[in-house]
């Protein structure tokens, strides 16, 4: 059988967004949803994908055990994201994902050129709870539509100055219950069935090296340097967005 980059370019594809997200928390989605989609539609990708970043965000919840605090300052933010999950995979049939990808390509741009020129603001308690359940409404949706929840919940958070661990404990934890309740809402529309189960086990086995290389070097890099990295990610994912809501076919 003739030898096909194309797999390869998956594998090495995987691997790095396994490592992305070890290291901060995010990206594993925004890298592997396109890939997968080189090899296979677009909606059996998302299904695809669930597996894994269960597995990957529950890991990095239980680093340092429940997380109670996380649970009692967000549930106004984690909440919300149910709802917006269903509302996100109802509308993905419905509308052209290259809006919607332009959109989120967009904010994110503009949020990352605004902090480098330091325009950075810090969101106080009296806004927090009142933005918590707009950014989960829209994390949640634009996870169904998208599979891309992470850019927004990192913008969110990011303004809120957490520690690095706090950081990714908060995105890891928003995750497992916005990845739950898509499982929910993709098995309406029949795509989660044994032939997507199959290749989800595969897909995280393959990509625990690269997961477990990136939280180590977290553990490793100093807050500055994360915040600094983290710029950098939301610039390239952003440009992604943009570049794939250009070229795609309505």
């Amino acid at each position: 059988m003739a030898f096909d980059s194309t797999y390869l370019i998956v594998g090495l594809a995987l691997l790095l967004a396994a490592f992305v997200k070890g290291a901060t928390g995010l990206g594993f989605p925004l890298i592997a949803t396109p890939t997968i989609a080189l090899i296979l539609d677009i909606r059996t990708a998302v299904a695809v994908l669930i597996l894994p970043n269960l597995f990957m965000d529950s890991a990095q919840i239980l680093r340092d055990g429940i997380p109670y605090e996380v649970l009692r300052r967000f549930k106004n933010l984690i909440t919300p994201t149910i709802l917006g999950v269903f509302l996100g995979t109802f509308v993905m049939v419905k509308t052209p994902l290259w809006i919607l990808n332009l959109c989120l390509g967009a904010m994110v741009l503009i949020f990352v050129f605004s902090s480098l020129l330091k325009f950075e603001f810090t969101v106080s308690p009296a806004e927090e709870k009142w933005l918590s359940p707009l950014f989960g409404l829209l994390s949640g949706f634009l996870n169904g539509v998208t599979n891309a929840a992470g850019p927004t919940l990192a913008i969110y958070l990011y303004n809120l100055k957490l520690a690095k661990r706090t950081f990714v404990k908060t995105l890891a934890t928003t995750f497992v219950i916005t990845k739950l309740s898509q499982l929910v809402a993709i098995s309406t529309w029949n795509f989660f069935n044994w032939y997507t189960i199959r290749l989800s086990i595969l897909v995280l086995v393959f990509t625990l090296a690269g997961f477990y290389a990136g939280i180590r070097a977290q553990d490793r890099v100093n807050q500055k340097t994360f915040n600094r990295g983290l710029l950098i990610l939301l610039f390239i994912v952003g440009v992604v967005l943009v570049l794939r809501a250009l070229t795609q076919k309505s």
